[in-house]
């Protein structure tokens, strides 16, 4: 009877085993045949490669930084597993524009406040929504964006009407950078959602260094539609 048991317990061990490397293949099969996925990366890559400062890791949170050109805003994207980590992308910007126009702080989400007593700053972000994190070789900037790719492909997207790619770290609040830098005078854009900051008080026509505008869009039919975003946008080139 034990060895019975034991044969038994071997091949459904044998099986799961089978099975996992079944699911890596075909997880890396699509991720390999992914043409938005594949050109998010290496127009990600051509982005990063034309900012003056590159992104850097954060040591103790273990996350990338690509922080703006004008160091308002920042874009963080998760490099290794951290006990102190909190989210695995997100947005950091500057706090005071909005105050300036009448942003009540303490009408604001919790979450929304991570980083204000630290340093000044405000924060929306998300969790990936699997894992973990596996690596052929060095973690780069690049390597570890093509994570978010892999883990959390829904989050990344291409926006027909400005010839973009982008990255959700949160409903309606995105990084978007131009799919041909060559093309385009947005090469970088942070984009922030605003009515949670609207319904705290401020005055969207009085936010210094962000435009407010209407953006076309599509939903997941392909119907287009404008919605007002927050924008910062920069041209690298």
């Amino acid at each position: 009877m034990m060895k019975k048991t034991v044969g038994k317990i071997a091949v459904a061990a044998l099986l799961l085993w089978t099975l996992a490397i079944y699911s890596e293949r075909e997880a890396n099969a699509a991720f390999n045949t992914d043409i938005i996925g594949q050109t998010a990366i290496t127009s990600f890559k051509a982005m990063v490669d034309a900012l003056e400062f590159p992104p850097v890791v954060d040591d103790m949170e273990k996350m990338w930084i690509l922080t703006a050109p004008d160091g308002e805003a920042a874009f963080w994207w998760r490099a290794e597993v951290s006990s102190h980590q909190m989210l695995d992308t997100y947005l950091c910007f500057d706090a005071e524009p909005f105050v300036k126009a009448g942003l009540d702080l303490n009408k604001l989400p919790a979450e929304m406040k991570g980083m204000l007593k630290e340093r000044d700053k405000l924060m929306v972000g998300r969790k990936l929504s699997k894992g973990p994190l596996i690596y052929d070789g060095e973690v780069t900037a690049i390597s570890s964006f093509e994570q978010i790719v892999k883990l959390d492909r829904e989050t990344v997207g291409y926006h027909s009407a400005l010839d973009h790619y982008g990255v959700t770290v949160a409903d309606g609040n995105l990084v978007e950078w131009a799919k041909d830098m060559g093309k385009n005078d947005k090469d970088l854009v942070f984009v922030l959602d605003p009515k949670v900051l609207i319904d705290a008080g401020v005055d969207p026509s009085k936010v210094e260094g962000w435009a407010y505008e209407k953006v076309p869009l599509e939903d997941s039919r392909g119907r287009k539609f404008e919605a007002e975003k927050f924008l910062k946008p920069f041209n690298l080139r």
